[in-house]
């Protein structure tokens, strides 16, 4: 959460959910229930917590000035059921949404494109506007995140991610396949 505060930028590659600062509260409330093994019976105070936490983080994009975010997202992201129908009706219209701000870049990687240099899993990039902060690559794990800073692992990361965004699709047919997933395609 700090860096994401601090940041002036995050790239992200993402391959099972939509990126936290993407999603709606219900999405927001089923990722967050199925990572932490918790029921959703109403009464699960720490769930509450936890996912007011995740939609707060949301008012970077919305800062001034605001986070520059750059997504990937595998199509799986976009095809995986998360919290039922509704949930899958809603969430492609916030990603419609969040691609209308002027910081905000999306762009799909299709099944079609087959195997990637993204392959191995999500990471992020954060990126500082002060040039004393270097950027960091985080790692997500079930209990922990791991945080790159040498510079053979950012200029890795870096190119990885230049590579994902040349192979997927452009933003305006990222948002169409969108839009029609979201439609029942």
């Amino acid at each position: 959460m700090s860096l994401e505060s601090q940041a002036s930028a995050m790239r992200t590659l993402e391959t099972s959910v939509v990126p936290g600062l993407l999603q709606t509260p219900e999405y927001a409330r089923a990722v967050t229930r199925a990572a932490t093994g918790g029921t959703d019976d109403g009464t699960d105070e720490r769930l509450d917590a936890l996912v007011a936490v995740r939609l707060a983080r949301q008012e970077v994009l919305r800062a001034e000035p605001p986070l520059r975010l750059s997504a990937v997202l595998d199509e799986a992201v976009l095809r995986r059921e998360i919290g039922g129908p509704e949930v899958m009706r809603l969430q492609p219209e916030r990603l419609l949404e969040a691609a209308r701000l002027p910081q905000v870049s999306l762009q799909v990687m299709p099944f079609t494109a087959g195997e990637h240099v993204g392959i191995t899993g999500p990471f992020v990039i954060f990126s500082f506007s002060s040039t004393s902060d270097l950027d960091v690559v985080v790692l997500d794990h079930l209990t922990s995140s791991l945080y790159l800073e040498r510079k053979e692992d950012l200029q890795a990361y870096t190119e990885a991610f230049d590579t994902l965004r040349l192979h997927a699709l452009s933003p305006e047919e990222s948002l169409d396949l969108i839009a029609a997933i979201g439609g029942g395609a």
